[in-house]
């Protein structure tokens, strides 16, 4: 009884609380809707309860597990927030937080400026979700994916709502203000409709970003950390790093553990499957697959005895390149190798640099070829 309280207790929290706040959130997008839900209190629970899910779900895509640390379980995610950059994505959307709220609670009419700065800030928090949205776009089919885009989903939805009503209630004032001459007479007529206000607003984004990305440097942050929080990652859409694998020793295959030596030497180029399992490809492993898919569909007697021959004494030899050092020398000593397993698929193959390409892709060279003919 204990584990099913707890187990509904944990699915009313992650999934049916958001799931209320996001049909509040619709509703209170129209203009005849009821009067009850016109409350600040559901922006501000929306923030606090939605902020903190977040955190929770970032921390089931593998939060703190940076992309230089290999997986050991198989669907586990690396973070899709740098480490190293992570205090500049939650300090920008920490001001983008409190600027929404303050937009809510705050009814009454605002200074002007105050009142462009704060949708500034709101424009930037939009802009940080549709960031974050394409990052976990990659990895669809994981529930923590999926709940991580409710959040941003309802920021969204609050940030068209109370924009749309601070523009309408500035507007509604500036267009009775006595200023119609001068610079102040045209700032005026700008700002007297939506359009204007959209304008500046975005316009004073700009100044209040500089001021951000200031406070960061004197953080210790780089200019572009925002940036970095998500190319610095690996696994995600703006992922620019390519992780390890489990264990590049167990692979069995030398071309397989050469890849695990140092990047600038073996020159990673993305992720592949092998055997349902994520593995390091490089330009050298994918060249000695294709050679022996090669040999395999040409001479496959001739094929079978070779790759005997390898499994046998191969797997030996690879438990001893345990470190990535071992692994280079193994990929400079594979090197002639490589360049003999080129020239024979340029002589033998039609389009050698389509079965090349399609290792450890999951398809066939023949699946690439048809789809060009097409």
């Amino acid at each position: 009884m204990d584990a099913i309280f707890i187990w509904s207790s944990a699915l009313v929290i992650c999934v049916g609380l958001p799931l209320f706040f996001t049909v509040i959130n619709v509703i209170r997008l129209f203009e005849n809707a009821p009067k009850e839900l016109d409350r600040p209190l559901f922006d501000v629970l929306t923030v606090v309860i939605g902020s903190l899910l977040s955190v929770f779900d970032l921390d089931g895509l593998g939060l703190g597990v940076e992309y230089d640390v290999p997986l050991t379980v198989h669907g586990e995610f690396h973070t899709p927030i740098a480490g190293e950059y992570r205090f500049s994505f939650f300090f920008l959307f920490f001001i983008a937080m409190v600027c929404i709220v303050l937009l809510s609670v705050i009814t009454k009419r605002k200074p002007p400026l105050f009142a462009a700065m704060l949708i500034a800030g709101v424009y930037m928090g939009n802009v940080l979700d549709i960031l974050l949205v394409i990052q976990l776009l990659k990895n669809m089919d994981n529930f923590f994916t999926v709940m991580m885009l409710v959040f941003p989903m309802n920021y969204m939805l609050m940030s068209v709502r109370l924009i749309r009503r601070e523009i309408k209630a500035q507007t509604g004032y500036l267009s009775n203000s006595a200023e119609k001459s001068g610079f102040m007479g045209w700032l005026n007529k700008l700002l007297t409709k939506s359009l204007g206000w959209y304008l500046i607003s975005f316009v004073a984004m700009i100044p209040l970003l500089a001021v951000m990305l200031l406070i960061l440097v004197l953080f210790g942050q780089r200019p572009d950390s925002i940036v970095k929080a998500f190319t610095e990652t690996a696994d995600w859409t703006f992922s620019q790093q390519i992780p390890p694998p489990s264990d590049y020793s167990q692979g069995h295959y030398l071309c397989t553990v050469a890849a695990g030596g140092h990047a600038k030497l073996v020159k990673p180029q993305r992720m592949g499957l092998r055997r349902g399992d994520k593995i390091v490809v490089n330009r050298q492993l994918c060249v000695a697959n294709a050679f022996e898919e090669l040999i395999q569909d040409k001479l496959p007697r001739f094929h079978k005895c070779v790759r005997s021959f390898y499994d046998k004494h191969g797997y030996p030899i690879s438990q001893h390149i345990s470190t990535k050092l071992r692994a280079d020398v193994v990929y400079i000593l594979m090197k002639p190798l490589e360049f003999i397993f080129i020239a024979v698929l340029y002589m033998f193959d039609a389009d050698p640099e389509s079965r090349i390409a399609m290792q450890y892709t999951g398809k066939k060279c023949t699946d690439l070829t048809n789809f060009m003919k097409g």
